[in-house]
């Protein structure tokens, strides 16, 4: 299955205000979570089908 990516406008406001570094890092860490979404160390237990990033 195929993931993709959405920015809210709020939040697409904060990510260009990021540093160039950080949003470097964000950016890598939210490619990984497209390919492999359901990590289980990052499942929110009391959501069920939910997990942090």
């Amino acid at each position: 299955m195929t993931y993709s990516l959405d920015f809210d406008a709020r939040a697409l406001k904060e990510w260009k205000k990021l540093g160039d570094t950080v949003r470097q890092q964000f950016k890598k860490k939210l490619a990984e979570l497209l390919l492999k979404p359901r990590i289980e160390a990052n499942r929110l237990y009391s959501l069920p089908d939910c997990y942090k990033i």
